[in-house]
């Protein structure tokens, strides 16, 4: 019968943690597996699921949201009030004469909405990190209890409790693209409300920030090819394109984050941010610009974010670095500093007075030299 890790009985239908995947190793790479490999696909129903709904949700398209009331609680708590901060935006950048004021006007939005999250982000970037600074002693751990699984369980979780390191913390990601789906879904059907506003709302080389539409699947894309319109065929693409290339750079990121250790976690991480990517890919080429739009602005605002927040936490990290018992190039001349300041606080003085000659702890030679005066007498 398989034990949790105080010692009770598992569920027999409950797969215990102890068993785990041969050669994970580690409690945070059995827990992941788990939830992981089951949940890829959950995921990426509900991710199409939700885009159906969301794409066939709207039973009013192109509709003043100024004076027409919503329907319904979906209409009613995101899909207008998301219109009319696109709408209010957009009037104030026409105001201050802007030559884009609907594409400024998303990416105005994606900031605020990325600012709301800026603490989620901040404790999923922290979490990383401390996965990964711990993955060394999580292998030594693993070479030192590997044939002793429950010592190594027990091993690890006061690893994890000593280093204030919450296991699941890798499925902040997750969580993060939990959170922004009901923005992202609720944006979509905004920007179809908005239809008629958006017609020839144009930002820079994108002719239109309200094609194509969901319904219309992949058509326009062959429409552009019989017609032989290229032009405005890359110009539609250039936002997929962008949003696969942003995607990838941030599930680059995001895995070395596990200290480059060949995992079943870390293949089980990276296989799914690659079916992200591919399927965001998929999807943005049948959604309006727009949409587009926002994806590839969230997804640099959240690259910037990593980057500043992994060297924020560099800095803070390399006091600590720098105390320990490692070889380090930056601890050297911390440590030089130490010794100098040590040698002036205890002068050599001190260290003679302390060490002894060799052979001044004589009594053994006393006692040798006393034998063979002795034996010679």
């Amino acid at each position: 019968m398989a034990r949790w890790l105080d010692g009770t009985e598992a569920h027999p239908a409950v797969p215990s943690l102890q068993q785990g995947r041969r050669g994970s190793g580690t409690l945070i790479d059995t827990v992941r597996n788990t939830m992981n490999r089951k949940h890829i696909p959950l995921i990426a129903l509900l991710v199409l699921a939700a885009f159906l709904v969301a794409g066939c949700g709207v039973a009013r398209e192109g509709v003043d949201v100024r004076v027409v009331e919503p329907d319904g609680f979906w209409q009613t708590a995101v899909v207008w009030p998301l219109a009319r901060v696109l709408i209010s935006l957009s009037d104030w950048l026409k105001d201050n004469q802007s030559e884009y004021p609907w594409g400024y006007a998303i990416i105005l939005f994606t900031i605020g909405i990325r600012v709301v999250l800026l603490p989620l982000t901040y404790v999923q970037i922290k979490g990383m990190q401390s996965q990964k600074d711990v993955q060394p002693k999580l292998q030594e751990l693993q070479k030192k209890y590997g044939k002793d699984r429950d010592r190594l369980m027990r091993e690890q979780r006061r690893l994890y409790e000593e280093e204030g390191i919450n296991p699941l913390s890798g499925c902040l990601p997750i969580l993060l693209l939990v959170v922004q789906m009901p923005i992202l879904f609720g944006l979509y059907s905004a920007l179809v409300v908005l239809g008629p506003e958006l017609d020839n709302a144009s930002f820079f080389w994108i002719p239109d920030l309200g094609f194509p539409a969901f319904t219309g699947g992949l058509g326009w894309i062959t429409t552009a090819f019989s017609q032989g319109d290229y032009v405005q065929l890359l110009a539609y693409m250039s936002l997929p394109a962008f949003l696969v290339i942003t995607q990838f750079v941030m599930t680059k990121m995001t895995n070395p984050a596990m200290g480059g250790s060949a995992s079943s976690q870390a293949g089980t991480m990276k296989s799914m941010g690659t079916i992200m990517t591919v399927m965001f890919g998929f999807f943005s080429l049948q959604v309006p610009a727009g949409l587009s739009l926002y994806w590839v602005t969230g997804n640099i605002i959240q690259l910037v974010q990593q980057y500043v927040m992994a060297k924020m936490q560099a800095k803070t990290d390399a006091p600590a670095t720098n105390t320990g018992s490692g070889p380090s190039t930056a601890a050297a001349p911390a440590s030089a500093s130490r010794n100098h300041s040590h040698r002036e606080a205890y002068p050599p003085v001190a260290e003679e007075a302390t060490s002894t000659p060799a052979g001044a702890n004589g009594n053994p030679a006393r006692k040798r030299r006393k034998k063979r005066r002795k034996k010679r007498g």
